[in-house]
């Protein structure tokens, strides 16, 4: 009698706790490896469903062969069959196709544009950066514990750091040279100098090192296009007159 009332139980039971079986998991960002929240989760044998919350869990009510869909907003609709495991990580991934056009201007208006996790946490690459700045937190905290990330007095001595101002200098230099160098690389001009002085390509390049050489101190630094011309032309006019009295 006890065997038979055992076995009854059994046979009724059983199957209800097999179909309660709950599964748990975490929605990854596929390319930045963040969790993702507003991820809807369904099961398409029993219709169970669940919604990710900020840390990308879910919790649904599936059996082993049961077939879970995760579907975001503008992201690549991923399945996943359920398997013996009891919590699993899901990565699904932006679709670029689908993303909304939007606008954006220039010095009168800002228009921040995040896809994806629209977490309001911002990571430390995206807060302004420099010399003598201190941040809150770790650029690579895996463990999540607190931390602090410095940035300036290491990071202005960088080799990379030091090749950034080194090259700002330098266009800020060209800036200052706009004209001479816009004369002195000039086909045209080059071509009426040699006509007008008689010159060959090689005696022309001669001279211009030359010119170049008397006005080391200085190097042409906010002349502006006529100053350059007139101290050029005096340069050539002294340097062949000779030819000219030829």
């Amino acid at each position: 009698m006890n065997r038979a009332f055992i076995l009854c139980i059994f046979l009724v039971f059983g199957p209800l706790s097999a179909m309660s079986q709950v599964v748990t998991g975490n929605v990854l960002d596929g390319l930045d490896r963040n969790f993702l929240d507003k991820v809807l989760v369904v099961n398409l044998q029993s219709g169970d469903s669940s919604v990710t919350n900020e840390r990308g869990y879910f919790r649904v009510r599936a059996q082993e062969g049961d077939s879970l869909v995760f579907l975001r907003y503008y992201f690549i609709p991923k399945a996943h069959v359920v398997g013996s495991e009891k919590h699993i990580l899901v990565e699904v991934f932006l679709d670029g196709r689908t993303l909304p056009r939007f606008d954006l201007y220039a010095e009168e208006i800002v228009i921040p544009f995040r896809a994806g996790n629209l977490s309001t946490m911002r990571a430390l690459s995206d807060r302004p950066t420099g010399p003598g700045k201190v941040y809150a937190g770790t650029s690579n905290n895996q463990s999540l514990q607190p931390g602090l990330t410095l940035d300036g007095p290491i990071s202005y001595f960088m080799k990379s750091e030091r090749q950034k101002r080194a090259y700002a200098k330098k266009l800020a230099f060209l800036a200052r040279q706009k004209d001479y160098l816009d004369l002195i690389q000039s086909d045209s001009v080059m071509q009426a100098l040699k006509y007008e002085y008689q010159l060959s390509d090689k005696d022309l390049d001669d001279l211009i090192i030359e010119f170049n050489l008397l006005n080391i101190d200085h190097q042409f630094l906010d002349m502006n296009w006529e100053q350059v011309e007139k101290m050029l032309t005096d340069f050539l006019e002294r340097k062949t007159l000779y030819r000219k009295e030829e």
